[in-house]
């Protein structure tokens, strides 16, 4: 076996390990022994991304002795899944074609030498499918290589690109899992140190003399400066005029390289020779007097300065805006067709709700709901997203849509993502309709079988009128008599399908959407540019701001008397843990540990209780009764309490680890106290001392705008975790560089609602452009066209 490659033998062990019931006896010494030795060749010698995964694998494989036999099986499964990987990528390396040969806009990136199945895939989560696809992808930015930093200029904490050469062997240093690749390297100013974190096979990828164009986080201390790497490329590798100009730099994903991808966009363009007109008529070209798509291309991803990289970007980016924005108003012109029965009778309606409120409404929600009204009065179903800041009062909105539905003798339904909200919901509503002798029904997954039954057949003969539940209630067997109105809370934890779904069980059904996470104008035009839009941009009067603190872990003590001090004065208090997705279940063991922990060690003398979401249900709404009911002092929890708590007594959040929670998930934290008109506080614990992670959290200490901290929590993660526009069809991070001009995309949507109003079955010969990329979009899986 000696003279066979180190990745055959690799695989071969792995295989005899599986075989063998993974006893760690395949080879002498052991697994993580024989790793160690044989994975570090293989690494040197691959791909960028199978390197950083084969990297990580070998310090898993450090522990291989203690872990549990299915632990090692799913190890060894692992590694041989990766070799597999590695040996199709190696085919995929392998040219397909003359490189020469031409290339058709719709002909498939497959086309392209240096892109198989593997590579292909990796494009389609960026949504490129084809030559054109990967030629409109727009460039994020650009780096100005003709003014290059020199060792002796760099600047401390400045990200930087410089050129230099390799001057000698690497080392690798291990501090507990992380490895560090730590190469030498100069310039004719200085000598500094490349340093890459978890890709220890970069210490021996270069050899003395490799001259590197790199890109990263500058650190200046008194001995040598150390550049943190973000990209490094080989000048050997790279086209002699990209050396020197603005190189573009792309959204890519995970096992795509900048590198790789300016390698086979530089191959299209050589090798495309015929741009089509494009999406966008020409009408609308002329009247916006842009440049042809042609030029776009072309300058884009070549431009000779930054004024023509802005308008070349400018002019892809109206063009994906134009097609997304097509696809919303061509849905939301399907959606709108004249039926009668969406109208309902809303005549008084705002006066009657309001006459029998405890509190007064703001101007805000009084606009909103007139919003909403109007449009239950027109014979075409209504879709309104309904956003606003933590505590605006949005569900006093649903209420008066609820009431207008059952008032005039029909159905309305008011659906939730968690059995928490949902049972928050009903609670709220119910007492807001109580005046009026509606009684509202609560339908979640949990309940008995029985009761289910029951509901089932009242909702279908309609003696239910008003309900609110969870996913129990667009499931296929439930039906209702005449449901004329939807109300769907915490929208954007579901998809474009499921609220169709609950849509379709009703004739001519009005949509309501809300959220509680502000979102910025630009993301709400982009996501749901298929509805109307309300802002509930008012708080209630005697709402004050919640003061927020961000404290290190040593200061923990600090905010557990402030948890008492509170306490003492007759409040309650929130102790919020993270839950780890991929670790569901040992998280929710620490969330118990800490609960037995303040129970026993921090607050023997109060009153706690815990809420998971891996609680039995009957559980976790008896603990959070008696929390509302004030007889728990603390309620320790997961997220699950991140939306739907109201406890107007609760005037603590204390969230550990706050890192690990993006900022409006804090923002929603924190907006479950303060909602009692009594001074309130947050403190934020974190145990990070990134300046990154300090930097993001000190914006909540910053400012309680909801909306400055959607745009902030925007720019830094990406507009899917805010709105789940990943159900949209557009990838997460292509949406971040394509709503980064407000003015843009406010002229697509105009341009693309005039379009499908003049044609919404995109008919006429100018548009069958449009029309076929469309329809392959939709045939690709994206939910455009629901």
């Amino acid at each position: 076996m000696a003279d066979e490659s180190p990745a055959k033998l690799l695989g071969k062990v792995l295989r005899l390990e599986s075989s063998g019931g993974c006893r760690d006896r395949a080879t002498t010494g052991g697994m993580a022994e024989f790793m160690f030795r044989w994975l570090p060749p293989i690494t040197a010698g691959a791909p960028q991304q199978q390197a950083e995964a084969l990297s990580q694998l070998e310090g898993k494989f450090e522990a291989y002795a203690e872990l549990s036999p299915q632990q090692r099986a799913d190890l060894v499964d692992q590694a041989l899944d990766l070799l597999q990987e590695l040996d199709a990528d190696q085919s995929d390396a392998e040219p397909t074609g003359d490189e020469t040969d031409q290339v058709c806009w719709d002909d498939s990136v497959t086309k392209l030498k240096e892109v198989g199945s593997k590579r292909a895939e990796l494009l389609a989560a960026l949504d490129i499918y084809t030559i054109g696809d990967l030629l409109l992808h727009c460039p994020l930015g650009y780096e100005d290589r003709s003014q290059l930093t020199v060792v002796e200029a760099l600047e401390h904490r400045e990200r930087q690109t410089l050129r230099v050469e390799v001057t000698g062997k690497g080392q690798i240093i291990r501090r507990g899992k992380l490895a560090i690749a730590r190469v030498p390297a100069r310039d004719e100013t200085g000598q500094c140190t490349l340093v890459w974190f978890n890709q220890p096979y970069r210490a021996n990828m270069y050899s003395a003399g490799t001259e590197l164009l790199v890109t990263g986080s500058v650190r200046v201390g008194k001995k040598r400066p150390t550049v943190r790497v973000q990209e490094a490329e080989q000048l050997e590798n790279l086209p002699h005029d990209w050396q020197d100009r603005l190189v573009p730099h792309y959204a890519v994903t995970t096992g795509l390289s900048q590198t790789m991808l300016r390698r086979l966009i530089t191959q299209a363009l050589s090798r495309c020779q015929l741009v089509p007109a494009g999406l966008v008529p020409a009408s609308i070209e002329n009247q916006r007097d842009q440049p042809g798509l042609s030029w776009a291309v072309a300058h884009a991803h070549g431009p000779a300065d930054a004024e023509e990289a802005r308008q070349a970007r400018a002019r892809l980016t109206y063009e994906r805006l134009f097609a997304l924005q097509a696809a919303l108003a061509q849905r939301r012109h399907n959606v709108k067709q004249h039926n009668e029965r969406s109208v309902v009778a809303c005549d008084g309606v705002l006066a009657e709700l309001s006459a029998t409120l405890p509190f007064t409404l703001t101007e805000a929600q009084r606009r909103v709901i007139e919003q909403v009204l109007a449009d239950l009065g027109k014979p075409e179903p209504q879709y309104r997203l309904i956003h606003g800041d933590v505590g605006s009062g949005k569900t006093v909105v649903a209420a008066a849509a609820l009431l207008a539905a059952a008032r005039a003798g029909r159905q309305a339904a008011m659906m939730a993502p968690t059995e928490i909200l949902a049972e928050q919901d009903w609670t709220v509503v119910s007492e807001l309709l109580e005046p009026f002798g509606i009684a509202p029904v609560l339908l979640t997954g949990s309940m008995a079988e029985a009761d289910k039954q029951v509901i089932h057949e009242d909702l279908a003969t309609g003696l239910i009128d008003c309900v609110a539940g969870t996913h129990a209630l667009f499931q296929e067997s439930v039906g209702f008599a005449d449901l004329a109105v939807a109300v769907i809370d915490e929208q954007q934890r579901f998809g474009v399908a499921q609220r169709a779904r609950l849509a379709e069980k009703g004739d001519g059904t009005n949509i309501l959407v809300m959220s509680a996470t502000p979102i910025p104008r630009t993301l709400a035009l982009t996501a749901y540019g298929d509805f109307d839009v309300s802002v509930v941009d008012e708080l209630p009067p005697g709402r004050q701001p919640v003061h927020t603190e961000l404290l290190t872990g040593r200061q923990k003590s600090q905010a557990y008397e402030t948890v008492i001090a509170h306490i003492e004065q007759g409040r309650q208090a929130f102790i919020v843990c993270p839950v780890i997705e991929e670790a569901k279940t040992k998280y929710v063991t620490a969330a118990e540990e800490l609960f037995r922990h303040l129970s026993g060690h921090v607050f023997p003398n109060l009153n706690l209780g815990l809420v998971h979401g891996q609680m039995p249900s009957d559980e976790r709404e008896a603990a959070m009764a008696k929390f509302r009911a004030g007889e728990i002092d603390v309620l320790v929890a997961t997220s699950v309490v991140e939306v739907g708590v109201d406890v107007p007594n609760a005037t603590v959040m204390l969230v550990q680890n706050a890192e690990r929670f993006g900022l409006a998930q804090l923002h929603q934290l924190r907006g479950r106290v303060g909602r009692g008109g009594e001074s309130s506080c947050c403190m934020l614990v974190t145990g990070s001392g990134s300046p990154e992670v300090i930097d993001r959290l000190t914006v909540l200490v910053r400012t309680n705008d909801g909306f400055e901290i959607a745009s902030e929590d925007l720019a830094r993660r990406g507009p899917g975790e805010l709105t789940g526009t990943r159900q949209h069809g557009i990838p997460d991070l292509e949406m971040s560089g394509l709503m980064g001009d407000t003015r843009i995309l406010v002229r697509a949507r105009e341009d693309a609602l005039k379009l499908i109003g003049d044609d919404p079955r995109l008919e006429q010969p100018a548009h069958q452009p449009l029309k076929h990329y469309l329809a392959r979009h939709s045939q690709e899986g994206q939910d455009w066209t629901l």
